[in-house]
């Protein structure tokens, strides 16, 4: 927390301004083949599976690496029923220790940014991490020692 000089308090930093705004998105109906074929050319670990504007799912590298392991075909597989359907998600106004704290929490590497039904953006634990660790050189603040402590000491 803050000492009680304001002076001291680092100001919040929301998470739309870290988070990338090149959105990289599928429709359920692609297959993981395209899916991970469009991760690939965009060099992103994971990708917003959208209907319309709307944020459906989450589809991630792990998730490739999980069909593959088990033999599944991926010129057949749709992303849609491969997807992570229970969305962790975060408001563009949040600041930038809650959405790190919610990483930690729920152990993900990616968070979409969203404002009611509609996906914004993507914010991966890089930029996070990035952020604070700017946030901590630049006020000491503790609040983001511990947050960045807690994230690169998690066990799986």
């Amino acid at each position: 927390m803050c000492p009680s000089a304001p002076v001291d308090c680092p100001e919040p930093v929301p998470i739309v301004d870290v988070m990338s705004a090149r959105l990289v998105q599928v429709e359920p109906g692609a297959t993981v083949r395209e899916a991970a074929r469009r991760m690939t050319e965009a060099a992103v670990g994971a990708i917003a599976v959208c209907d319309g504007s709307r944020l459906a799912g989450i589809f991630t590298e792990r998730d490739v690496l999980g069909l593959a392991a088990a033999g599944a075909d991926l010129d057949r597989t749709l992303v849609g029923n491969a997807m992570t359907r229970a969305l962790v998600t975060v408001a563009p106004d949040e600041d930038i220790l809650a959405a790190a704290r919610l990483m930690g929490e729920h152990r993900i590497r990616h968070l979409p940014v969203v404002e009611g039904a509609n996906v914004l953006g993507m914010v991966g634990i890089r930029d996070v991490l990035g952020a604070l660790a700017e946030r901590l050189w630049r006020s000491h603040d503790e609040d983001a020692r511990e947050t960045v402590h807690e994230l690169l000491s998690r066990r799986r």
